[in-house]
């Protein structure tokens, strides 16, 4: 598989033009769309980004999830804690008793936590009070999660960095499936593909659990 690809479709294996997710072909039209719904979040990224301690405090996980609360020890400023973690809430193990993040132990994690989610697809419209995210793996060492935002791009927060709406080869994300994911600098390849899902939207903020360590790079 090319490091970048033209993101309309898989059947398409003309190159993507730069700082473009599509090639020249259907640079201006691409009728595959993932639907979005009212319930779709905006992108903000200074939510997450305008304040060290919830950057540095909060993971690619947190940000699908749309969850930005931080413990009450921590300040805006400085907040050296763990990142949520996938089934910490709903009682799995822990990642260190565990020999690899591959999917299906990742989306069961996830069902665990918020047992609302249902799987779904990239033209699939999510139900009334949902929307969509995205889980991609690399089965021997990292998870990781990008959100749909209300214009049909997707973007995504590597861990304690900033939020960003582009793959590792500085394109924006139209599909996740088909956007490069290969990140060099930090030698993790979300080569696996693990599925879409709706997750349900509510006042209530979702509960999620911290665990591990701060050498975790999800």
């Amino acid at each position: 598989m090319p490091e970048a690809r033209c993101q309309c479709n898989s059947a398409c294996n003309n190159p993507p033009e730069p700082r473009s997710p599509f090639c020249k072909k259907h640079r201006n039209r691409c009728t595959r769309k993932a639907p979005v719904t009212k319930w779709t979040t905006l992108y903000r990224p200074d939510r997450y980004n305008k304040y060290t301690g919830v950057q540095g405090s909060l993971n690619c996980y947190a940000y699908a999830m749309d969850y930005l609360k931080i413990p009450k020890t921590c300040t805006l400023d400085k907040c050296d804690v763990s990142y949520p973690q996938p089934g910490h809430a709903s009682g799995y193990p822990r990642w260190s008793e565990i020999k690899g993040k591959r999917c299906p132990d990742v989306l069961a994690r996830i069902k665990g936590d918020v047992p609302k989610v249902r799987m779904s697809s990239f033209e699939q419209k999510c139900p009334k009070k949902m929307r969509k995210i995205a889980v991609v793996t690399d089965p021997d060492q990292d998870y990781h999660f990008y959100r749909q935002d209300k214009d049909g791009f997707w973007s995504h927060k590597p861990g304690s960095t900033k939020v960003q709406r582009t793959d590792t080869t500085g394109r924006p994300i139209y599909d996740p499936q088909l956007a490069a994911r290969n990140n060099k600098a930090s030698n993790l390849n979300y080569d696996r593909f693990c599925g879409y899902m709706c997750v349900p939207v509510s006042k209530k903020q979702i509960k999620l659990k911290r665990g591990g360590t701060r050498k975790e790079r999800n």
